[in-house]
């Protein structure tokens, strides 16, 4: 089975594409190219048209993305489709990622290298689950947020590399900072705005800290 060429992985700011339809199965479509980011490393999967049919999620099977529609589509394998992604949904996933990677570097300055449990980041928050026995101290998290919007109004640089030692694991780094992440993220920090940070409690032994954009 031939891999999808990732085109968000060249250029995670493209809207718009052509493509080839490869294969249909009920309301799943799978093209030779895409913008689509399909769900993983806690991101959520795109949604948007492909030939005017809504793309309700995008997945990932076997190095293949797949686009679930919102109903059978009216093309078939082999016809030449255009792709649009809901770009201001994916815009806001961009900001909160980035500033997700942001804030948990504070955060480990502050605690000390807490294990991350999981981690989910849509168009509304991203939320980030630690290994935390008792509660995160309310003062510390504000020093975080201060520390992690101080940073984000310097405008800095945000850029993916590939790590030469691991092929195929792309490195985020913004500042001094740098974590692996296959997800899709802004140019800058200047993009992000501020943001504000918020403590949940999941269950025992686990501390929840939700990053959302300040502006809603």
């Amino acid at each position: 089975m031939t891999e999808t060429e990732k085109l968000y992985n060249e250029d995670p700011y493209m809207r718009r594409f052509e493509a080839t339809v490869v294969s249909i199965d009920g309301n799943e479509v799978a093209l030779d190219r895409t913008a689509f980011y399909p769900e993983g490393g806690g991101q959520v999967g795109d949604t948007g048209l492909i030939g005017g049919v809504r793309v309700a999620d995008t997945q990932i099977r076997d190095g293949r993305v797949v686009h679930v529609l919102e109903a059978p589509p009216g093309f078939g394998a082999g016809d030449a489709v255009q792709g649009e992604i809901d770009w201001e949904r994916r815009h806001r996933i961009m900001r909160l990622h980035s500033a997700a990677h942001i804030m948990e570097h504070f955060l480990h300055r502050e605690l000390g290298e807490i294990a991350r449990l999981g981690s989910r980041v849509d168009d509304e928050k991203d939320r980030a689950d630690y290994a935390y026995e008792g509660r995160l101290p309310a003062d510390a998290l504000m020093r975080v947020e201060e520390a992690a919007n101080r940073l984000i109004a310097e405008d800095r640089e945000i850029a993916i590399r590939l790590d030469p030692r691991r092929p195929g694991i792309r490195i985020w780094s913004c500042g001094g900072i740098e974590m692996p992440c296959g997800g899709t993220h802004v140019r800058g920090t200047g993009e992000i705005g501020a943001i504000r940070l918020r403590r949940r409690n999941p269950g025992r032994g686990v501390e929840r800290v939700e990053t959302a954009l300040a502006e809603g």
